[in-house]
């Protein structure tokens, strides 16, 4: 993975969602682009994702186990093919209530990790994020209009 914007080409992540997988480390970002990030999670039965609140979109789309998902306030039950849609700056905790890893994917948008980041564990995450170190990249935080500018983006679709 480059710390540099994406180029301009199709990015597929095969078999992501299928019924067999074992993502094995607690967050891996699987690809960063100029206003989007795709994370896979893998929580421990019983463990969560952390009581947090990001400034970023999140929609964390669910591929196997079950948790109770707290969002705002209010609790709900969900499992493997739900989807949940959190919004920038909403309070939200996911808890493992499962008997086996609970696995998904998450979108942020725009970015909010590191295009480099593998934590195996929550708790190397959360060392990571308190020191610094697991911050999204500059180039991700730009405006369209800052993109269009430096011609990262055109809506002709190129050449770049």
């Amino acid at each position: 993975m480059s710390s540099e914007p994406p180029n301009h080409e199709m990015v597929v992540l095969p078999k992501l969602t299928s019924s067999v997988r074992a993502f094995g480390d607690f967050r891996k970002v699987l690809h960063t682009g100029l206003y989007s990030q795709v994370v896979a999670m893998e929580i421990p039965v019983g463990g969560d994702i952390g009581d947090e609140v990001h400034l970023v979109d999140q929609i964390l789309i669910f591929t196997s186990g079950r948790c109770k998902a707290t969002v705002a306030g209010k609790d709900r039950d969900v499992e493997a093919s739900d989807v949940v849609i959190v919004p920038a700056g909403t309070q939200h905790q996911f808890v493992n209530t499962g008997d086996k890893p609970l696995e998904l994917v998450t979108i942020y948008s725009p970015p909010e990790h590191n295009s480099q980041t593998v934590h195996k564990t929550k708790e190397e995450g959360d060392k990571e994020e308190e020191a610094g170190r697991d911050e999204a990249p500059s180039w991700s935080q730009r405006s369209r209009e800052e993109n269009e500018r430096l011609g990262l983006v055109k809506a002709s679709g190129g050449p770049y």
